[in-house]
């Protein structure tokens, strides 16, 4: 990658219009399977309640410009739980989200927290082996209803050598 990435883990609500727009962009593709995704229906009054409830977004830069995002909160079982990670279309296969990822691990590490967790839809093949080639196993799976009222199977992922605590 030739520009260098800007990731503000915690960009809290003067981030949310940037987090609505790649989220939009990065999931749109899933309308196409029959499954449309629930990140269709986040809106900037959705985000703000949930950055209300405890969730933080993290957004990643390229020359200012917002190219991925992710959500993210405390885990019950004592990790940091990220979800609707996205990478605008133009912007893959560059690493941002491997370097999402560690910044993510990182502040989950720097909190104290045993590492990251997350759920991942198990027909998306290639971003399970994404995952795991960054570190995060399978630990379940289940299925879990979208925000779009969907039954969509998930596989449950987490850090393989969570820190210790």
């Amino acid at each position: 990658m030739s520009a260098p990435l800007a990731i503000e883990v915690d960009a809290g609500p003067d981030g949310v219009a940037e987090v609505i727009a790649v989220m939009h962009a990065a999931f749109a593709e899933y309308a196409a399977t029959g499954l449309a995704s629930g990140a269709m229906t986040e809106t900037r009054a959705t985000l703000l309640e949930e950055i209300a409830g405890g969730t933080s977004v993290a957004i990643v830069r390229v020359e200012g410009h917002a190219v991925a995002s992710a959500k993210h909160h405390p885990a019950a079982d004592g990790s940091l739980y990220f979800g609707r990670l996205g990478v605008v279309p133009g912007a893959r296969g560059r690493g941002i989200a491997g370097a999402l990822v560690r910044a993510l691990r990182a502040h989950a590490h720097a909190q104290g927290r045993t590492g990251l967790s997350c759920l991942v839809r198990a027909s998306e093949s290639a971003n399970i082996a994404l995952y795991q080639a960054w570190g995060m196993r399978i630990t379940g799976r289940s299925e879990r209803v979208s925000r779009t009222g969907a039954v969509i199977s998930v596989v449950e992922m987490a850090d393989t050598a969570p820190l210790q605590g």
